[in-house]
């Protein structure tokens, strides 16, 4: 086969392989809950750790940030009564006293650590992850429920800035909407 002729047999292969994938990213969450804990979320600390040591700068840029999840989180939970402080603690060297410091000046009632499981790679570029989520009773600190979460197919898309930016927002927003639906499920909401 001459060179054009495996281009032509490529380009039709991706094109008709890209119609075989969802149109986003779709976050699948399976959870367990307390059944003695009585109460409803009112007042949450956030605490986000995703970041990996053995991915790049830009690879770790791909996935969740605290920014966007803060935005997701005060849309959703807002309406629905529930105060959201979201911190970052990948960048403190201490981050149980960030997060205490963080639950105190919020005057939190739980806490909830949000840590990556597992990053999947291809050819240089995040293709899924996983995330760990548990909330936490700040008097007891008792752990009242846990979720993990696979955020598949992500960053099929070019490196972009604004790419990038609008795809970490629209994963924040998927990944709180299921967060929401498992909790709400679970009787916390």
């Amino acid at each position: 086969m001459d060179g054009l002729g495996r281009r032509s047999v490529l380009v039709g292969l991706g094109a008709s392989l890209t119609g075989c994938v969802p149109s986003g990213p779709i976050a699948v969450t399976q959870s367990n809950v307390d059944a003695a804990y009585g109460k409803k979320l009112k007042r949450v600390v956030v605490a986000i750790s995703v970041h990996s040591a053995k991915l790049t700068k830009e690879q770790n840029l791909t996935l969740l940030q605290a920014g966007e999840l803060k935005q997701s989180f005060d849309s959703k939970w807002g309406a629905l009564g529930i105060s959201v402080d979201v911190i970052d603690v990948d960048g403190f060297g201490d981050k149980a006293r960030a997060i205490g410091d963080a639950v105190a000046r919020f005057g939190a009632e739980q806490w909830l650590a949000l840590e990556s499981e597992w990053i999947l790679t291809q050819i240089q570029a995040v293709k899924a992850y996983g995330i760990a989520a548990s909330l936490y009773d700040v008097a007891t600190g008792k752990r009242i429920w846990r979720a993990t979460t696979q955020l598949p197919d992500f960053w099929r898309s070019s490196g972009h800035d604004l790419v990038i930016k609008l795809g970490r927002q629209n994963a924040a927003d998927q990944y709180v909407d299921s967060l929401t639906e498992k909790l709400r499920a679970d009787g916390l909401l």
